[in-house]
């Protein structure tokens, strides 16, 4: 599909309709994320020894920091494929997804070969009885086998993302998933492993997504990726073999991986400082964190709806678009975020109850529930603005709009703020100040849509 083609696409993929079939998939798909961490607790909780929570809640945290900071592979690959997509370039499309699934399996790769490196890196961050950190080692020599693929499918849920295919994404997160929960329930339950099976079961689920994955892509566009491998006529290498264009996605990935640091970071220093106040502080705060993770999880469809739109207007270099795309994805974020703020305030002894059965835990996180009802609304606009800012691949300002919002974080912290009333209002001003200074910045996106030549 080349851009003649694509010429009354614009107006259709502004609708309100479209926009929600965009979202609605990502935030299904998204409620089996903490799920499958949860069925990992709950069948070592049906073991004789609490150790064994422990030791794969420890692993869990390694590969968080992991997927995490390897994020940008998803992120970055999104945006460019939607500006690729807006100007029907198939070819160029299949080209990034070869380049994304090599640099997986070759950070994936490096991973396992550093395995005791790895297992001593956790051993040093953490401290846990002696059975805890062996569990621990244990799970993550065996998971780390799963981080090749966990990686190559970030790229390819990227791409997905990025052609407006949030329905094969959805499943390709189900069928991971979803392999994941049943293979957890047979190896541990039926079985009887215990940590090991744990692991095998992530090893298996990732490794099927994606080869299920690769089989479906090429279904639906027979012979896209296969052909690459191919040298063309004439050529010494591969198309996909470009190095200019590992250079590009290494130094976007680079200010994403920047940003997406200091964010783990920011959260990180919330719960150190509440630490330091008392238990009842750090447990509100780890709550608060809890609640916000389950919101993000809310909100974060109509950010991935912007990346595919914004993305497709610029490469489309139609300004048009991009206004009114980012008019509609914000105001649909705001109205969800208003109503989960709503839920939060009617729905907060439920919540309370849920989240702790301790009377004193609920009657001190009662006193500053406020704050926890105000992060739908303090942080929609940080949402958006990053899927915004993902779909343009200006992850520069996204860099910087992180590295001012958390500084001034820390400043309130150490200079400004005052007991938990005064840390929680820090990291609700951070929120805000993560989406108002990426806002100031919407020029370098809008500019995106009237310059030449992709990811420029």
């Amino acid at each position: 599909m080349r851009r003649s083609e694509t010429a009354t696409i614009p107006l259709e993929h502004t609708r309100w309709r479209h926009i929600w079939q965009l979202a609605w998939p990502i935030m299904l798909s998204n409620v089996t994320i903490p799920l499958v961490g949860a069925v990992d607790v709950a069948m070592m909780g049906r073991l004789d020894d609490p150790v064994f929570i422990g030791g794969v809640g420890l692993g869990m945290i390694v590969f968080n920091f992991i997927y995490f900071g390897f994020g940008f592979l998803r992120m970055g690959t999104t945006g460019l494929v939607a500006q690729m997509y807006g100007t029907g370039q198939d070819d160029k499309i299949a080209f990034l997804l070869i380049r994304g699934i090599t640099l997986a399996f070759g950070l994936g790769g490096l991973f396992i070969l550093a395995s005791p490196f790895v297992s001593m890196a956790a051993l040093y961050m953490f401290s846990a009885s002696d059975m805890a950190e062996q569990l621990m080692t244990d799970y993550i020599s065996i998971r780390l086998f799963a981080v090749p693929a966990a990686l190559a499918n970030m790229v390819l849920l990227g791409g997905l993302y990025g052609r407006q295919q949030m329905r094969l994404g959805m499943a390709l997160l189900f069928l991971v998933n979803g392999i994941n929960l049943f293979l957890d329930i047979v190896l541990v339950a039926g079985f009887g492993m215990r940590v090991d099976g744990v692991a095998m079961a992530s090893v298996a689920a990732q490794w099927g997504g994606f080869g299920f994955m690769i089989w479906r892509i090429t279904r639906i566009w027979p012979g896209q990726l296969g052909r690459l491998i191919r040298p063309l006529a004439g050529a010494r290498l591969p198309l996909w073999l470009d190095f200019a264009a590992y250079r590009h996605f290494f130094t976007l990935g680079r200010d994403i991986f920047i940003r997406t640091i200091l964010l783990i970071g920011c959260e990180a220093l919330l719960l150190n400082e509440a630490a330091k106040m008392d238990d009842l502080a750090l447990a509100t705060c780890q709550i608060m964190l809890s609640i916000f993770g389950i919101l993000a999880f809310a909100i974060d469809g109509f950010a991935h709806a912007a990346e595919a739109l914004v993305g497709e207007a610029i490469g489309q270099k139609n300004p048009t678009m991009l206004r009114i795309v980012i008019r509609r994805t914000n105001y649909l974020a705001g109205m969800m975020a208003l109503l989960l703020s709503v839920l939060l305030w009617a729905g907060q002894p439920l919540i309370l109850s849920l989240m702790t059965s301790q009377p004193a835990l609920i009657a001190f996180a009662d006193a500053y529930w406020l704050w926890v009802v105000s992060l739908p609304l303090a942080s929609f606009l940080a949402f958006q603005m990053d899927g915004i800012f993902v779909g343009a691949t200006c992850g520069t300002q996204m860099r910087n709009a992180m590295i001012i919002a958390s500084a001034s974080f820390a400043m309130a912290i150490f200079y400004l703020s005052f007991g938990l009333t005064g840390l929680m209002a820090s990291f609700v001003g951070y929120l805000a100040l993560r989406g108002l200074s990426l806002w100031w910045m919407i020029g370098h996106v809008h500019n995106k849509a009237k310059a030449v030549g992709i990811g420029d």
